[in-house]
């Protein structure tokens, strides 16, 4: 894998996101939390950018009549057919046995750099 500078930390400040340009791929860049995480913009279903909404959480297994929301800040959902993803690595939450993944990069803040490694 190659290393590639995207920027330096406050570049990317809490709970946002961006998209930067690695060797003509978008690659979209969350801050969820303090902790950056790297994803292919492109959801593998239909080609729909994926960094057009903050990462979001889903419905948990809950008891009948009750209803539980977790893993805030964790789920990336494409914004064309709802399909969502792990961000931390790129597998459908609703069909984790499928083939269909999201690609996500080791991202690494180095000293001054934050590095994408693609």
């Amino acid at each position: 894998m190659t290393r590639h500078v995207i920027g330096k930390p406050e570049d990317f400040p809490g709970d946002t996101r961006c998209v930067v340009d690695i060797d003509g791929v978008e690659v979209a860049v969350f801050n969820v939390d303090g902790t950056l995480h790297a994803m292919r913009n492109t959801c593998p279903h239909k080609g729909a950018p994926l960094c057009t909404h903050a990462p979001t959480g889903m419905m948990l297994e809950s008891a009948p009549d009750t209803y539980e929301w977790g893993r805030d800040g964790e789920i990336v959902r494409c914004p064309w057919h709802g399909f969502e993803f792990n961000l931390s690595d790129g597998k459908s939450v609703l069909a984790p046995r499928l083939k269909l993944r999201a690609r996500v990069y080791e991202i690494r803040v180095e000293g001054e750099d934050v590095a994408v490694y693609a």
